[in-house]
């Protein structure tokens, strides 16, 4: 073949290419959204037997009685496709449960689920169906094939989520539709059980170089051994201990020198504002929310396990964590159980703290910050754009520059935070 019929077959299969990708366009494009809640009846099969079912009466009245024994199969089966999964799930019970109380976005855990058949004759087709992982719509986690009959049966199965809440299996059901799908009967589950799933959590390996707040004795750490916090453990006595740290009762029943351990002082202290207000992401910026949400958990457990002191204000609570896991876990958990949309304007005022303030907030929330006039010299912010499309306009009155800014909420979970993070510690 010559070069110009090559080239003229290759024009004409990218001519072909492009007019089915049109026709496909077309026939997949919802010309009238606004009518689905209307005709969306139809796609189900019970409607289109129903409407046999009077076709077939009317014909077999007006023109032939035999084609009444169509309209008495086709009730028939919607009789027993409406029937027997009413039947099936009357003789079920079900409860689920997780391995652990809490984990983190991303992370897998043990699903367990215990189906007790009463029924003789077994069930098929049985899904499980919770709104876990999204939070518009049931989705299907398990799929059963068949329950025994007079059997309880056990299913096991790791369970990923990927959304940060409160996951409560009283939302959870076992649903069938078997055998023809015309109709969907469904049981809730008998046991309510709670996850908790915490935001993702990045490593941030660096500390910001805090100039306003020293290592001072008011605030202590737990995962260091010092001379001045609270009691923490005893050991056996090392040379150039003091006298005064001596644990004579201690020492009597063990037959040797025993002191106690006390805090260290916080290598820094620091206070995380996460901006939460529900005005802020009334633009669709759900994203710009779960990324406040990641950066603020992840500053949090990071300058912890660096043995700062770390206050974070969320809503109305205030939460001072010293080095406890436990004042930790009551934060995240916190952070968890935020709703969707953000929180109501804070009622309860604080009072200012001595503290560097870390503010983390979205596009809109930094240009509202500025235009009121915050306090930069005290205040470091961390921005995440909003999306192009969903920027309220509000545009701050100056041209300021934020402590950490970065273009996008997907860039919370990605290397491009921890990099950001690393320059803006060395830079002040």
């Amino acid at each position: 073949m010559h070069e110009p019929d090559k080239l003229n077959g290759h024009k004409q299969s990218e001519t072909a290419h492009s007019w089915l990708d049109t026709v496909n366009t077309l026939l997949h494009y919802d010309f009238c959204p606004q009518l689905n809640q209307w005709v969306y009846w139809v796609r189900n099969p019970f409607w289109c037997l129903a409407i046999s079912i009077l076709t077939a009466f009317i014909c077999g009245l007006l023109v032939n009685t035999a084609i009444l024994y169509i309209a008495a199969a086709l009730a028939m089966i919607i009789l027993v496709g409406v029937l027997w999964p009413w039947i099936s799930v009357q003789g079920l019970s079900a409860e689920l449960s997780f391995n652990k109380v809490r984990t983190r976005c991303g992370e897998s855990v043990g699903a367990r689920l215990v189906v007790k058949n009463s029924w003789p004759w077994p069930a098929w087709g049985v899904y499980l169906r919770h709104p876990f992982s999204e939070h518009d719509d049931h989705l299907c986690e398990v799929a059963i094939d068949c329950i025994p009959g007079w059997k309880t049966s056990e299913y096991i199965w790791e369970f990923s989520p990927r959304k940060r809440g409160i996951y409560s299996t009283s939302t959870a059901f076992l649903e069938t539709a078997f055998p023809f799908g015309l109709y969907k009967k469904k049981i809730p589950l008998a046991v309510d059980s709670v996850l908790i799933v915490w935001p993702e959590i990045s490593k941030l390996a660096f500390m910001p170089e805090l100039r306003e707040v020293t290592s001072s004795e008011d605030r202590f750490t737990s995962h260091r051994a010092g001379d001045y916090g609270d009691v923490i453990g005893t050991r056996a006595f090392r040379l150039g201990d003091s006298l005064r740290r001596v644990h004579w009762s201690q020492s009597a029943r063990q037959g040797q020198m025993i002191v106690t351990e006390r805090q260290a002082a916080a290598v820094c202290a620091l206070r995380v504002i996460p901006d939460l207000q529900r005005s802020h992401y009334r633009h669709g910026n759900d994203d710009s929310l779960e990324a406040v949400i990641r950066i603020t958990a992840s500053i949090c457990h990071s300058l912890l396990n660096q043995h700062a002191s770390v206050e974070c204000l969320v809503g109305d609570q205030l939460f001072r964590c010293d080095g406890n896991q436990r004042d930790l876990q009551k934060l995240l958990d916190e952070l968890a159980s935020i709703p969707n949309g953000g929180l109501e304007n804070s009622v309860r005022k604080h009072a200012a703290s001595p503290l560097p303030e870390f503010i983390v907030t979205n596009s809109s929330g930094f240009s509202q910050r500025v235009n009121q006039g915050v306090n930069r010299l005290r205040s470091r912010m961390i921005v995440v754009q909003d999306a192009p499309a969903r920027q309220s306009g509000n545009e701050p009155s100056c041209e300021c520059e934020p402590w950490l800014h970065l273009d996008s909420p997907e860039e919370s979970r990605q290397k491009v935070f921890t990099d950001s993070w690393k320059k803006a510690c060395y830079a002040g």
